[in-house]
């Protein structure tokens, strides 16, 4: 059942989006994601090397707790 809510409010979004796209003039959004752009490092990546928990790519992900190479202080 849960499922088939989620699946059904996905369907039910992505409707309403394609109704205000086509109000406004544009063609209707497509149904498949191709790239998504990592918010850190500004490269564009394949949806499954994408974690949607941390919002980067695998390669960022990696080094997210990892301090930085260059020296970190401020003086």
């Amino acid at each position: 059942m849960r499922r088939l809510l989620a699946r059904w409010s996905r369907d039910t979004a992505r409707a309403v989006v394609n109704v205000f796209r086509r109000l406004i003039g544009l063609p209707a959004a497509p149904l498949l994601v191709d790239e998504i752009r990592c918010p850190r490092c500004r490269c564009w990546v394949a949806p499954r090397r994408f974690d949607l928990i941390h919002m980067a790519c695998r390669t960022c992900r990696a080094t997210l707790a990892r301090p930085g190479r260059g020296g970190d202080l401020l003086w």
